[in-house]
């Protein structure tokens, strides 16, 4: 638990240092640049979803076939 802790600590010391060196508009500039970057993930699966809804239907089904897969391992192993 202290670990934990310390590792915290160290980490918001880090981030009050960087905050106050480069500015928090700067901090917070670029998780934002990530998630919009990230945001055309769910977009590219809808229309995948609204053009070939049997290849989305084939790839669902694998996907929850290897979910089935490792659950299975896990209980076994």
């Amino acid at each position: 638990m202290s670990g934990r802790l310390w590792s915290l600590g160290v980490f918001l010391v880090a981030l009050g240092v960087a905050a106050h060196v480069v500015g928090w508009d700067t901090l917070l500039w670029l998780p934002g640049v990530i998630l919009d970057s990230l945001m055309w993930i769910p977009e590219a699966v809808v229309e995948a979803v609204r053009t070939a809804p049997a290849t989305a239907g084939v790839i669902a089904l694998g996907v929850v076939l290897m979910v089935a897969a490792r659950l299975v391992s896990r209980r076994s192993g």
